[in-house]
């Protein structure tokens, strides 16, 4: 495979160093001649109403040779400082825990390279992902292969190279035992288990409820365990529990944690070799922390600053008012505090609430309430008093590795106006981003570099409007993102939809005959290519009649 690597002097590009202070959209700002100037993580930041990733412009990656539109763009910082999080959190837990990176939330080499240079293990979920793994020179012994439907070739592979294999029902319990006896094997096993626990999530991300098609049942469970306890090629050696993704609750994993404690301490007299408690994954990452504070919400928080007399906190509090913070960041902000974390934990338990008698603040919070996304130290605090020390814990994270180091970068083909509904048409579609068509989910978008059509306009019209941001795919349900507030874009114009490291690129299609993007890896002035765009030929080469009628 040849890797090709650009560096920003490359992309033709003057580049200038800013002072970056965090803000949030301000719309009134803008419109007055005061540029975006605000860092949204470690990876992206505006500067000057442009969005770079780490220190590439981002508008400019598309002048690189061989990048079309549209094009996925990871920051490999933000990719560290995810896991880095994870790390603290762990060694903090005093717990001994593994990370083990989801690889059906992006499975492109580069990033499975970046998770094993860190350390983590590896969670499959088909074949083909276990043969990447191994191809990657992953090490058997860190890997889980997990799935509710295995094909024989599969679990004989698993079995043959020694992984972690996740046992989901009876009938794989009897498929494993089968392929055992024909290779020879001894399968290292964990038993899934549903714990018929309610996440609190969309219908189609929640696995660990009765009625789910993953997990073994209460009353299967005995079945399964007689049938290892009875062929001595079965080795039991720890039990698996994930109940869904984009979990905000931590308490969540404390219910299903408290399940698979109790089982693995009735088990472990039965099966010597039980040692793993492999909790799953699924926490959540703040899709709406560029959501800025409403005008009409800004008196009720100068009342919190004139009756606060902790001068730190009424200056965060000031800065929130100010637009020079982001809620989520401020509530960030406000943790290392003296009286910080007890304001926080504070805010945290009444967000959710809809008590009545609760302050008008947090009644403005309320509908922020989707900032609060709990880190992997909120996690590993709920759980850890209630881990056996003797254990060894399996995390499996995935969406909150990668989901916030990615932009789907777009152009825009047009806008349309109309009485009911105005549209920009971007050139990304749902074939790149096809969760909100899918769950109804929201992914930020904002324009990558400043609107040239609002010098077209009369100053009194350099407003923004409201907009359905969509693709040019055959499909009405082809949106990104339905009612979005945005200045009105040029034709050309670079438009960035975030969070898009999980679930996108690797639940990508080519309905409508679209190729796939490219996808680039930034690292501080450097740009890799790390998948080209496929092509027409790309496509076609499958077909076994085409060449010959093309001839």
């Amino acid at each position: 495979m040849v890797v090709v690597t650009y560096t920003r002097t490359e992309c033709g590009v003057d580049f200038k160093n800013h002072d970056i202070t965090l803000a949030v959209l301000n719309m009134e700002d803008i419109i007055h001649g005061h540029p975006k100037n605000f860092q949204i993580n470690l990876g992206f930041q505006y500067e000057e109403d442009y969005l770079y990733c780490e220190d590439m412009r981002v508008c400019d990656l598309l002048n690189l040779k061989d990048v079309s539109s549209p094009v996925y763009v990871y920051s490999k910082k933000q990719i560290e400082a995810n896991i880095n999080k994870y790390k603290t959190a762990m060694k903090n837990s005093g717990r001994n825990i593994q990370l083990s990176y989801s690889v059906k939330a992006n499975m492109n080499p580069s990033i499975l390279e970046l998770m094993r240079n860190h350390g983590l293990f590896l969670t499959l979920v088909s074949g083909h992902e276990l043969r990447l793994a191994l191809d990657l020179g992953q090490e058997p012994g860190k890997i889980v292969f997990n799935g509710n439907g295995k094909m024989n070739w599969e679990v004989d592979l698993a079995c043959r190279s020694g992984v972690l294999l996740n046992v989901d029902s009876i009938f794989n319990m009897r498929q494993t035992i089968d392929v055992c006896k024909a290779g020879g094997y001894v399968a290292n096993v964990l038993f899934r288990i549903n714990p018929d626990i309610n996440p609190n999530v969309h219908g189609y991300v929640s696995t660990g409820q009765e009625g789910s098609k993953f997990g073994i049942s209460a009353d299967e469970l005995e079945e399964v365990l007689e049938m290892a306890t009875t062929f001595e090629k079965i080795r039991v050696v720890g039990l698996h529990c994930h109940i869904g993704s984009t979990i905000r609750e931590p308490e969540k994993f404390k219910q299903s944690t408290r399940v698979l404690v109790d089982l693995f301490n009735k088990l472990r007299s039965r099966f010597p070799d039980l040692y793993v408690l492999n909790l799953g994954g699924g926490l959540s990452i703040p899709y709406k922390s560029q959501i800025s504070l409403p005008q009409k919400c800004k008196q009720v928080v100068q009342c919190e600053i004139d009756k606060n007399d902790d001068q730190e906190i009424a200056r965060l509090y000031d800065n929130l008012l100010t637009s020079k913070l982001t809620l989520s960041t401020f509530l960030e902000a406000i943790k290392p505090l003296p009286r910080g974390k007890e304001i926080f934990l504070k805010l945290q338990e009444q967000v959710p609430s809809e008590d009545k008698n609760q302050t008008k603040l947090m009644q403005i919070l309320q509908s922020f309430k989707q900032c609060l996304v709990p880190e992997p130290n909120d996690l590993l605090s709920s759980i850890s008093d209630i881990i056996p020390p003797e254990a060894k814990v399996i995390l499996e994270p995935g969406r909150s590795l990668v989901g916030n180091s990615a932009i789907l970068l777009s152009r825009v083909l047009g806008t349309k106006l109309s009485k009911k509904k105005n549209f920009i048409v971007i050139d990304g579609a749902m074939t790149e981003v096809i969760r909100p068509c899918l769950y109804g989910a929201y992914h930020h978008v904002e324009l990558a570099e400043p609107s040239r059509a609002a010098h077209l306009q009369n100053a009194s019209d350099q407003s923004k409007l409201v907009w359905d941001v969509v693709g040019p795919v055959c499909e009405s349900a082809d949106f990104i993102g339905k009612d979005r507030l945005l200045f009105t874009p040029h034709e050309g114009c670079s438009i960035a939809v975030f969070d898009t490291g999980a679930y996108c690129s690797s639940m990508g299609s080519n309905y409508n005959m679209r190729v796939r993007p490219a996808e680039l890896l930034v690292d501080g002035e450097k740009v890799k290519v790390i998948r080209r765009s496929e092509t027409f030929e790309d496509m076609m080469k499958l077909y076994t009649n085409y060449y010959c009628f093309s001839q």
